[in-house]
């Protein structure tokens, strides 16, 4: 098996993933809605850093991110996710890349630990072109990502969070010679500073 071949059966079996990873998430979230109603809520802005590795990516290259979350108190909730990491290497190319992501996650609302998931949609955008690069291409796909990670909770007013996510995006752009389905996985840990929102 080819290696183009075998990098296409691994990018529709991480798409099947995310898809039934999207579908679980929207559904425990809409019977955990109903079953408890609407309470309470807490926001959290989230500054991290980390590196981004694997899947299209050439060798490991520092990050930067942000993210903002709304919570209510049965856990659930939806995050914002900003994320940037400069001059990544993918084969010949030397590209910035920035996801822009919606995401459903559910955290344990209680504890000193509280492990999350998390799953959504989003943009990436991918700005680069061949070394050496004259003239920079910019490319906006629909991009998917799936993750885990916990958060320390040191007061009612900040937490420290690590997380390990997957990002894939399916876009086709053969006169950049990018490739078909870009992926990586990112790994951060970040600073998190909270508040109650009034219901």
């Amino acid at each position: 098996m080819n290696p183009s071949t075998r990098r296409s059966r691994g990018s529709l079996r991480a798409r099947r993933l995310v898809v039934w990873i999207l579908g679980l998430l929207a559904l425990t979230a809409g019977e955990a809605r109903a079953q408890a109603g609407v309470g309470s809520f807490n926001g959290s802005l989230t500054a991290h850093a980390g590196g981004i590795a694997g899947g299209e990516i050439s060798e490991a290259r520092a990050t930067v991110g942000v993210s903002v979350a709304v919570h209510e108190d049965n856990g659930w909730g939806a995050e914002l996710d900003l994320g940037h990491t400069s001059d990544a290497l993918s084969g010949r190319q030397i590209l910035d890349v920035t996801s822009y992501m919606v995401n459903a996650v559910w955290a344990r609302p209680e504890g000193r630990f509280r492990p999350f998931g998390l799953a959504g949609l989003g943009v990436m955008q991918v700005n680069g072109c061949d070394s050496p690069c004259n003239r920079t291409a910019r490319t906006y796909d629909l991009g998917f990502n799936a993750g885990a990670g916990t958060s320390y909770v040191l007061s009612d007013l900040a937490a420290l969070r690590a997380d390990a996510r997957y990002f894939f995006s399916g876009g086709d752009h053969p006169d950049l010679r990018r490739p078909d389905s870009f992926n990586y996985w990112r790994i951060s840990f970040g600073v998190t500073f909270k508040w109650a929102i009034a219901p």
